[in-house]
C-alpha cells in the first residue's frame, strides 16, 4: 500500500480540493481560490482528517464483494476513487500529475430541464430488447470492477448501439446493464438458505415503467435483454447529457452516513434532511408522493443511498429520477414496507404516521391524504394492466417459477397475489376508508 497519496477533486470542471491519504488517515483541504458551496460533511475549520474515507467520497465507492475487487489490489480507498471514471454525479478524481492537463469547460452545459425529455425519453412496458450483449460471460457474472457506479448489485457500465442491436462495455458508458444473478434466479432446492428472486431485471422494469408511465414520476428509459435463464436489465443513465455531468447526491452523503449504515437511520431524520435541502413546496410534495408510492409497492430496499437530489443548474435541486425501483412484496408475502423504519416500524405502517411525517417538511395533513388517495387509487386501477401484460410474456416459459422440488407458479401470479394482499393489507389499517376509496 502506498504511503502518501493525494488526490485532486473536482466538482463540474472546478478544482475543489484535495483528499490525502498517509499512515492510515484520511484528509482534506480545500483549494484556496475555491469560492463554491462547501462539500456535505466538509464544512468547519481545514483541514478536516478522519481514520476513514469522508462519507461524501465513501458513498461513490461500489459495495461489498464489488468494493472487494478493490481493495484486493492493495489499495486504499481514496486510490480507488482515482480509477471510478464515470461514479454518479459530477465529481472527478484526478491525480496530482495529471492534474494541470486536465481541462474541461462546463460553460456550455444545458439547464437540466430543458433536456430533462432527451435524457430521459419515453419507453413502455414491456420493453424487451432484441440486443445481442458483447460482454464475457465471466464478466456478466462476476462483481467486478465494470462498473464505477456505487451499490451492492453487479453493474456492467455499457453502451449501446441501436443501429447494429449491440450492447458492449463502455467507459463513457451512458447505459448501466444489470446482469440476473444465475445463484438467486435459478432455484436451488438443495440450498435451504438461497434467495431465490427470479426475474428480478422483470420486477425493476416493470415498476421503474408504472412509476414512469402511470404515476408521471421522471424515470429514465429501462428495457430488458432475454439471457440464458433469466433477463439483463439495462437502464439509461440521467445524469449525463451531450458529455456533460450534472450533480447528484444521494442521502447518505447528504446526511454524512458511511454506505454500510444506509439502512440505519429513520424516515424521519431523512425528512428532516430533505427539508434542510429542498426548500420549493412543490419539490417537497413530490418528495413525499414518491416516498408513499415506495410504500404501497412494498420498495423495502428504499434506504439512503437510492433516494437522491439533483442539481438542475444554478444550484437548485430536485428529486432525481427514480431509480433501483423493486417491490420486495412480489417475492414475500410478509415484506417490509419501506427500507427506513417509520413510526418506529417497516411493516403495518400507519396513515397517521405519514401525517406526522409529511409536517416536517410543512406538509399539511389535507395535503397528505390527497397525495395519498391519488398514489393508492393509481395503483389500484393501472396495476392491473401490468399484470396483465406480464401475463403475455412467453420468454422462461410464460415466466415460469419454481417453489419448490415439485411445484411451480409464475410471474405475473405473483404480481396479482402481491396486488390482492396489498389492497386488502391497506383496506384492514383503514386507508382505503380514510381516504375515501
Amino acid at each position: 500500500m502506498s504511503n502518501r497519496k493525494t488526490i485532486a477533486v473536482l466538482k463540474s470542471g472546478e478544482l475543489v480540493g484535495f483528499l490525502g491519504y498517509y499512515e492510515g488517515r484520511y484528509s482534506f483541504e480545500y483549494e484556496k481560490s475555491y469560492k463554491g458551496k462547501k462539500l456535505d460533511g466538509l464544512s468547519g475549520d481545514e483541514p478536516f482528517f478522519s481514520a476513514t474515507l469522508f462519507p461524501i467520497f465513501e458513498n461513490l465507492i461500489p459495495e461489498s464483494d464489488r468494493r472487494d475487487a478493490y481493495i484486493a489490489d492493495d489499495k486504499n480507498l481514496a486510490e480507488i476513487l482515482l480509477e471510478l471514471k464515470n461514479t454518479h454525479g459530477d465529481f472527478d478524481f484526478v491525480s496530482l500529475d495529471r492534474l494541470y492537463g486536465y481541462r474541461y469547460n462546463y460553460g456550455s452545459r444545458k439547464n437540466w430541464v430543458v433536456v430533462k425529455e432527451k435524457i430521459l425519453e419515453k419507453q413502455e412496458f414491456v420493453n424487451i430488447l432484441d440486443f445481442k450483449i458483447e460482454i464475457e460471460r465471466e464478466i456478466l457474472e462476476e462483481k467486478g470492477k465494470h462498473s464505477s457506479l456505487s451499490g451492492y448489485q453487479n453493474k456492467i457500465d455499457v453502451n449501446i448501439d441501436f443501429k447494429r442491436g449491440i450492447i458492449e462495455q463502455s467507459n463513457n458508458a451512458l447505459y448501466l446493464l444489470k446482469p440476473y444473478n444465475s445463484q438467486s434466479a435459478i432455484f436451488n432446492f438443495r440450498d435451504k438458505n438461497q434467495t431465490h428472486l427470479p426475474y428480478l431485471g422483470l420486477n425493476e422494469h416493470l415498476f421503474m415503467s408504472f412509476a414512469k408511465n402511470a404515476y408521471g414520476f421522471d424515470v429514465p428509459w429501462s428495457g430488458v435483454v432475454v439471457g440464458e435463464r433469466d433477463f439483463h436489465y439495462v437502464v439509461k443513465r440521467y445524469d449525463r447529457y451531450d458529455g456533460y455531468k450534472y450533480e447528484q447526491r444521494d442521502f447518505a452523503q447528504i446526511m454524512n452516513i458511511k454506505s454500510d449504515q444506509k439502512y440505519f437511520t429513520t424516515s424521519e431524520k431523512l425528512f428532516n434532511a430533505i427539508g434542510e435541502v429542498i426548500k420549493s413546496k412543490e419539490e417537497r410534495l413530490e418528495f413525499l408522493r414518491f416516498y408513499l408510492f415506495a410504500f404501497v409497492i412494498e420498495h423495502a430496499d428504499l434506504h439512503l443511498k437510492n433516494i437522491s437530489i439533483l442539481n438542475i443548474g444554478q444550484d437548485k435541486y430536485r428529486l432525481s429520477p427514480l431509480y433501483d425501483l423493486i417491490s420486495n412484496g412480489v417475492y414475500r408475502g410478509d415484506s417490509d414496507e419501506l427500507g427506513l423504519p417509520l413510526g418506529g416500524k417497516k411493516r403495518n405502517i400507519s396513515l397517521d404516521s405519514f401525517y406526522q411525517l409529511s409536517a416536517r417538511l410543512g406538509i399539511s395533513k389535507l395535503q397528505t391524504k390527497k397525495i395519498a388517495k391519488r398514489v393508492i387509487e393509481i395503483f389500484i386501477e393501472e396495476f392491473p394492466k401490468y399484470i396483465e401484460i406480464s401475463s403475455k410474456i412467453t420468454a422462461f416459459d410464460n415466466l415460469k417459477i419454481q417453489k419448490n422440488r415439485y411445484s411451480f407458479g409464475s410471474f405475473s401470479t405473483d404480481l396479482q397475489k402481491f396486488y390482492d394482499r396489498r389492497i386488502e393489507s391497506l383496506r384492514q389499517r383503514g386507508f382505503l376508508e380514510e381516504l375515501g376509496l
